[in-house]
Order: C-alpha cells, then sequence, then structure tokens
C-alpha cells in the first residue's frame, strides 16, 4: 500500500450559509462540483442486523425509502437534511469528489427552538454514503416535553424492559437516568460493568509503552465512537472494536420539563462503511488511468 498523505475538504450545505472545514491537513474554500462527480459503487445489502432493538420500527440498515415512509406518516413537513462535498487529492494531484446526504431529520424546533426549550419530537437518521446506497448508521429521537405529559424514570424504565428485557447497564442519579443495551461480537452483553476490562496498547517513537484499560462498548479514547465517516489516510483509529451496536435510552428531567432521547448506533455497520469507501477513495486515487480532460485549448 502506499505512504503517503491525502488532503480531504469537506463542504456541507443544509439550505443555510454552508462551511468548509478541513479534514486533514488543507483548509479551503470549497464550492459545489460544477463537472461530474466520481461514482460510488454499492456494495452488497447489509445483512439482518442481529439485535432486536428498534426506533419507531426502523434499525440500521434499513433502506432510506423506509426512513422516508416513517417520516411521512408522522410528518407533514418535509424532511431536513444536510449535504456534504467530500473532496480527497493526493499529493499527485489525483482527485477523487463526491456528494452525499449525511443525516435526514424530522421534527428539528431550530437553535431558536432549542434555546427557548420548546416541545419536539425529533427523529434523525445517520446516513452512509453511496457504497450503502444511503442506508442510516445511526438513529437517534429526542423528545422534551411538559413533565407530566411523560412517564417518569421507573415507568420508562420497566416499559423498556418490558419489550428488551434488563439493560446491559443502568444508571440512575435523581431524575436522570441512562439504560444502555450493548451487543458485542459473541452477542448481548448481559452486564458491563461484570466484563473483564480490555487492554489497549500504544507504542511510541521512543519505545515506551502506554497501556490503558477500557470496557467493551464504553466510550475509549484510542478508537472513535461514532460512526460518521471521516477520511484518513493511512488509518490510526477504528470504529468502537469488537462492539457491534447500543441502543441508549437517557432520561432527563428539569423543571417543567422532561428529555428523553433514544440513539440505536450501529458500528459494526459504520467500520463496513469506512472500510469500503476508504477502499474505493484510495483505489481511485492510486490508480494508473487517467481520462484526459476536454477544454478547449
Amino acid at each position: 500500500m502506499h505512504k503517503i498523505t491525502y488532503f480531504a475538504n469537506r463542504d456541507r450545505s443544509n439550505h443555510r450559509p454552508h462551511t468548509t472545514l478541513a479534514l486533514c491537513l488543507a483548509l479551503t474554500s470549497l464550492a459545489p462540483p460544477a463537472a461530474a462527480e466520481d461514482v460510488l459503487t454499492p456494495m452488497p445489502t447489509p445483512e439482518a442486523r442481529p439485535y432486536p432493538y428498534e426506533i419507531l420500527g426502523l434499525q440500521p440498515g434499513d433502506s432510506l425509502e423506509d426512513v422516508l415512509a416513517v417520516y411521512a406518516e408522522r410528518s407533514d413537513t418535509a424532511p431536513t437534511s444536510e449535504s456534504e462535498v467530500l473532496r480527497v487529492q493526493s499529493p499527485d494531484g489525483a482527485v477523487f469528489e463526491f456528494t452525499y446526504e449525511r443525516f435526514s431529520r424530522i421534527g428539528d424546533v431550530g437553535i431558536n427552538g432549542r434555546l427557548a426549550k420548546a416541545d419536539q419530537d425529533q427523529v434523525t437518521a445517520m446516513l452512509s454514503s453511496g457504497v450503502m446506497e444511503q442506508r442510516p448508521m445511526a438513529i437517534h429521537r429526542s423528545i422534551r416535553k411538559p413533565s407530566d405529559q411523560l412517564p417518569e424514570p421507573l415507568e420508562l424504565k420497566a416499559q423498556i424492559e418490558k419489550t428488551y428485557g434488563p439493560p446491559s447497564r443502568v444508571e440512575i442519579t435523581g431524575r436522570e437516568m441512562t439504560l444502555t443495551y450493548a451487543w458485542g461480537e459473541d452477542g448481548f452483553i448481559a452486564d458491563m460493568d461484570a466484563l473483564s476490562p480490555r487492554v489497549h496498547e500504544e507504542t511510541f517513537a521512543s519505545g515506551s509503552v502506554r497501556r490503558t484499560e477500557y470496557t467493551l462498548c464504553s466510550n475509549a479514547q484510542h478508537y472513535r465512537n461514532n460512526v460518521e465517516y471521516r477520511f484518513t489516510y493511512p488509518r490510526d483509529e477504528d470504529i468502537k472494536t469488537g462492539c457491534v451496536a447500543t441502543f441508549t435510552v437517557r432520561y432527563r428531567g428539569e423543571p417543567g420539563s422532561t428529555v428523553i432521547g433514544f440513539s440505536l448506533e450501529d458500528y459494526e455497520l459504520g467500520r463496513l462503511h469506512m472500510a469500503e469507501l476508504d477502499r474505493q477513495i484510495v483505489e481511485a486515487l492510486t490508480g494508473e488511468e487517467v481520462e484526459a480532460s476536454d477544454m478547449d485549448l
């Protein structure tokens, strides 16, 4: 494999003034593409997910059409979304560029609504690129209503356990509660706190070794903890190694209102998406054939 450095620029647009940020080393203004974009080849349809968790009947890996159908049933307003132009350039000038929707959402009350703590029922599907046909890799739902219109923490816990059984981890502090259901490569993790800690080792240029302990499916510093795509090459971090998916329920009671959040994130899909998208980008940039332009010279 070529040991070279690539530059990646991202242009995000959600029908508001866009911002541009540097993914690796370059920071440049990137206008929407005028020429034809590079084409991503879809990979085979992901296998049925091994866990039972759902949000509004949806799971990661479902088709985008299924997501939009649920949106249409629940909202008369068209979904909002954010598109992204990802442009990757190799040191010798080869370029790969494409656009995809990062997420699709209904129920967004906007920043002013959030600051005012307005009632909301927001659903967000974090989408893959064309290599996975824009299937969601994570689904989130956030509900804010007056406290007397939502269940108490233990009532919600009882409802969730009636559907999925006891969680892998329960955290309750006053009117805040987090329930975590975790699914590893060997299946459901019945008790995360009872797992033996894993050890991650890092060897530095000086020869020294740093060892850190972490729990499977918990957040750790040595790998990425979400499925959002970021291009770097070569890769030095995986996505939540060994963890297939987590379903998290968060409850927070505030004076006069309550917020309940549901998050279903499929890290296995995230790893499959990242590996295939990386492969197609690098293969295109290191290929020998270059098509001549057709400028009027």
